[in-house]
């Protein structure tokens, strides 16, 4: 089924440029405009949102460190392109595809998120089930691949989540340490 559901997807690649143009975009650079996100939220000097950037990149950490430490080298799951005749739009090692690194970190930013701002976390769930979809379009993982990912981010986010209370001292002294900083920086006037 997993295979099936990834032939019907990576059928349409190469057929409209315009689409196979915006599915590589989505399957490899989506997750930079992600990342931006949690830079403007914390650059908003915001201490909410600041705590919500911070957990956001640790729920990232986490799962990421988990997926590659862990599961990837365990399971072992050849990627589409080494078992299959498939559209590759992208260049991609042949390592192991189950976890998918990219949708990792996007569901692990997008959970965080929806777990603290409910508005920025729907906009990165989205961006994240973008990023998804697209790196099975472009031939690189499996729809299981996905929904580990997926998986293994919700429960990771929601974990953080949890331990927030335990964990807040630590963002907090980033959050004083970098006040500190931006207070001692000499203020450019302007004519």
């Amino acid at each position: 089924m997993n295979y099936q559901l990834f032939q019907i997807i990576n059928h349409f690649a190469g057929k409209w440029d315009l689409i196979d143009d915006l599915m590589e975009f989505f399957a490899q650079d989506i997750i930079w405009l992600m990342i931006a996100m949690i830079g403007v939220l914390w650059f908003t000097h915001k201490e909410q949102q600041q705590q919500s950037a911070f957990y956001a990149l640790l729920s990232a950490v986490v799962a990421l460190g988990i997926a590659t430490v862990w599961i990837s080298p365990d399971v072992n799951q050849p990627r589409p392109f080494v078992l299959h005749v498939v559209h590759q739009l992208i260049p991609h090692n042949a390592d192991a595809s189950f976890p998918s690194d990219h949708s990792t970190l996007a569901f692990s930013l997008a959970f965080s998120l929806l777990f603290t701002n409910r508005k920025w976390g729907t906009v990165a769930l989205v961006l994240a089930c973008l990023t998804g979809f697209a790196r099975v379009y472009v031939g690189v993982h499996y729809p299981g691949d996905i929904a580990g990912s997926a998986a293994l981010a919700a429960l990771i986010s929601f974990l953080v989540y949890t331990m927030r209370a335990r964990l807040n001292p630590v963002p907090n002294l980033l959050i004083r340490i970098y006040n500190k900083i931006i207070s001692s920086l000499p203020i450019v006037s302007r004519k």
